[in-house]
């Protein structure tokens, strides 16, 4: 069987960004002016995000600071860039790369935000692991951010469900550009 690393750097194209190997956290912030999201680059803590935000100008404001759920991750390129490589910069000292422009959220009665995403995103999932997956009648969609502490809390969108599956064999997804992807702000930053 080969290794999820073996596997991803497959996928990884010239230009391409790939995320540091394990599941760590990292800051978002976004570009107020042009709806740009842009993530650190390098893992981060709460502490790093405090900081961040009293040393954001007014042209960036905070998303938060997410626990990557993958065991690993790449960004092919920036939004609407394809060919070209990740776009970079440093945002208040730090290295950042240019990862997604959301549309408009659509927030569901049960507080769920499903939001259809602008990315070249691709995560992979070790052998063994344990993943959550919420369905819907449109399709499934796998754990991206969090854990399943609080699962049991969330609030599902009508006809939504999770289950679990254990992997036997390293899993890459390659998420479509666009993508639909649904967040959830209670305890804890969730999405899948």
């Amino acid at each position: 069987m080969k290794s999820l690393q073996s596997l991803m750097r497959k996928q990884l194209q010239q230009g391409g960004i790939a995320v540091p190997y394990g599941r760590h956290s990292f800051m978002e912030v976004v570009e107020v002016a042009t709806g740009r999201v842009w993530m650190s680059v390098e893992p981060a803590t709460q502490q790093d995000y405090d900081l961040l935000l009293k040393k954001l100008d007014k042209a960036f404001r905070g998303v938060g600071l997410g626990d990557a759920s993958m065991d690993a991750a790449l960004f092919r390129y920036s939004p609407n860039g394809e060919g070209k490589p990740v776009r970079e910069r440093h945002i208040a000292g730090r290295p950042f790369m240019h990862v997604a422009i959301p549309g408009e959220p659509f927030v569901h009665s049960d507080g769920m935000i499903q939001i259809e995403v602008n990315k070249s995103h691709v995560v992979g999932y070790e052998a063994g692991r344990i993943l959550t997956i919420m369905s819907l009648p449109e399709g499934d969609f796998v754990e991206v951010v969090g854990n399943a502490e609080h699962d049991e809390d969330l609030p599902l969108p009508d006809k939504g469900r999770l289950r679990t599956v254990e992997l036997q064999a390293p899993w890459i997804v390659t998420l479509p550009s666009p993508t639909v992807a649904f967040f959830y702000f209670g305890s804890g930053m969730r999405s899948f």
